[in-house]
């Protein structure tokens, strides 16, 4: 039983005192009052639990339970097992375990040497005892459901319960943009776990418990939660309660190590939410592209110093930029998403459990190298479904049959050939069918090419290999009956008056036609001679530009539709004033150097 110390215990305090007495497998307390949760915790609390975690793919289990000898201070006991292990050995190791614990406590108190003997344990399992001679299995002892009894003290064993290994916030908080928390679940399923967000005093560490109960304020029970003015200069605490199912684990907080501060201003990108106000109707779908700036690339002593030296450093951040790229991301209200730049932990982390909660599912493809970042695709679940993914390296499809003619005249230039193999760049595709008529596939494609500007000739290349591939799925597809339409997305780092981009308008290039001149030996490449038959072009139309930085400016970013599909409107991009307002991008108000692209397009 747990007993409730002199003092009283308020809210989230209260659930870290319990936690700290019991294990307890099933904790619910959204829209509880604080005694109510108390009293049913209390009730549960009768019998302490065992908590077994044993992953299958691994060949150990660890064990973790409180106990309390002779009516002494009740302490944490966790060990990791072989699930092979006989019975017998664990117990011996169990014992030895709580003898030293509870011997070193009366050594410290210089009690008597006669009193200083091993600890009598008295182990039984559904009524069994068990000694140290026992040949059973760990595992088999340990089951879901099962009780355990160390002398007096009973334990229910709870077998992989749904637990929070951490939660954290960001170290930067906004009045108005949103705040995501990051958490790593085990045996849990994030969508149905609960939360509780509570507004705290700043110095609550230092105030007592009285004066924090008044100066805690519940907020919301959403899983994201947006501050408004009145928190600023407060604390944000969050708690989740995990749960999987029927069952729910132990809840765990967090409070943010930052004070809730106001936000830079109205940004730009939320004039442009005035044109995705509302979602599109059944007939048509908003697609965007956005290179969102990897944090990798982001927030290094290169980019604060030389790259991007008029940003300042905190709007580098990644916990800064996540809170003005998810509000922006939102604001579009897109159907198709498409991502580049994006880093693994990122995705996972935070966009797609953050985007998940608003209708978009969401998939992942890393590019090879040492950095670990990719592109992303989304898709809103009301509208798409994925039928298959259809990813491939730019690199190693160029070895493939079905690329034996590009290889062929590719070869021809021995450095040409060396230097696109070691580029790391991929295609990332998802054929999609519609919710509505799913004989109506939607093949969308997603990219970032090569960077240098030196070397349009590996770009050009690296997008003859995309479409090639495209223009081969889509063939496949319409041989099976179905209507496929195509999107091309992405930062293809090419302007309007590129080789690439007049590959992919006219679908066509011919020899002599754009001046690709091999960089390292100013060879002239005259024989390149490709075709493609996917009628693109660029739904966005052509702005200034789509990027702009220091030293460069200009239009890199695309979103290119085939002919069975009718472009609707486009989300015009910024002020000019406001791009250049804090010199360039990133900045304060700009949480990447790319402007996204947004438009709406239909089906004709």
């Amino acid at each position: 039983m747990v007993c409730m110390q002199s003092r009283k215990l308020h809210g989230i305090e209260m659930f870290r005192y319990i936690r700290k007495k019991v294990c307890v497998d099933t904790v619910y307390f959204i829209n509880q009052s604080s005694l109510s949760l108390f009293r049913r915790i209390q009730n549960m609390a009768s019998s302490s639990f065992m908590i077994v975690h044993s992953l299958p793919e691994t060949d150990k289990l660890s064990v973790e339970f409180n106990y309390s000898h002779n009516g002494a201070t009740s302490k944490q006991f966790r060990m990791e097992r072989l699930k092979a292990e006989e019975w017998g050995q664990t117990l011996s190791r169990l014992k030895n375990s709580i003898t030293s614990k509870f011997l070193k406590r009366k050594r410290k108190k210089k009690e008597e040497a006669a009193e200083e003997e091993d600890v009598q344990l008295k182990f039984t399992v559904n009524g069994v005892e068990m000694d140290t001679e026992s040949k059973v299995c760990v595992s088999d002892v340990l089951k879901h459901g099962s009780e355990v009894c160390i002398n007096e003290q009973k334990y229910k064993v709870s077998v992989n319960p749904p637990t929070v290994g951490k939660i954290e916030l960001p170290k930067s908080l906004m009045a108005g943009f949103p705040v995501f928390p990051k958490i790593n679940f085990l045996f849990a399923n994030p969508g149905e776990c609960e939360y509780r967000w509570n507004r705290v005093h700043p110095n609550h560490q230092n105030i007592s418990m009285a004066e924090r109960s008044e100066n805690t304020e519940y907020l919301s029970q959403d899983k994201m939660y947006t501050p408004s003015n009145e928190d600023i200069g407060y604390k944000l605490e969050v708690t989740c309660v995990p749960r999987q199912g029927e069952r729910s684990g132990l809840p765990v907080s967090a409070i943010s190590k930052v004070d809730i501060e106001a936000g830079p201003g109205i940004c730009p990108f939320e004039t442009r939410h005035m044109y995705t106000a509302e979602l599109t109707d059944s007939t048509s779908f908003r697609v965007m592209s956005y290179n969102i700036l990897a944090d990798a690339f982001a927030d290094t002593e290169f980019t604060r110093t030389k790259l991007y030296p008029y940003c300042a450093s905190y709007a580098l951040s990644i916990d800064y930029r996540k809170q003005l790229l998810l509000k922006e991301i939102l604001g579009y209200n897109a159907d198709i998403i498409c991502l580049q730049e994006v880093d693994e932990k990122v995705f996972f982390k935070f966009l797609k459990p953050a985007l998940e909660l608003n209708g978009l599912a969401g998939v992942f493809q890393m590019k090879a190298g040492v950095i670990r970042e990719g592109e992303a695709l989304f898709y809103r679940t009301s509208k798409f479904r994925l039928v298959k993914e259809h990813n491939i390296d730019l690199t190693e499809s160029l070895e493939e049959e079905g690329y034996r003619d590009i290889r062929e005249k590719v070869v021809q230039y021995p450095d040409v050939y060396d230097f696109y193999k070691n580029r790391k760049n991929i295609l990332q595709v998802c054929v999609l069918e519609s919710v509505d008529d799913p004989h109506r596939k939607l093949c969308v494609a997603n990219t970032h090419l090569f960077f240098h500007k030196d070397y349009s000739y590996i770009r050009l290349l690296q997008g003859v290999v995309s479409l090639r591939h495209l223009e081969m799925l889509r063939d496949s597809y319409t041989q099976q009956g179905d209507n496929i339409s195509l999107v091309f997305c992405g930062d293809f780092n090419a302007n309007p008056a590129s080789a690439l981009h007049g590959f992919i308008t006219k679908s066509k290039i011919t020899p002599g036609e754009y001046k690709l001149q091999v960089k390292d030996t100013g060879e002239e490449v005259t024989t390149f001679d490709f075709s493609h038959g996917c009628d693109l072009s660029s739904a966005c139309g052509y702005p200034q530009y789509t990027n702009y930085v220091g030293g460069f400016h200009g239009q890199l970013d695309y979103v290119f539709i085939d002919h069975t599909l009718d472009p609707v409107s486009v989300v015009p991009p910024p002020d000019h004033q406001l791009v250049t307002q804090h010199v360039a991008l990133p900045s304060v108000v700009f949480p990447s150097d790319h402007i996204a692209q947004i438009c709406v397009v239909k089906w004709k």
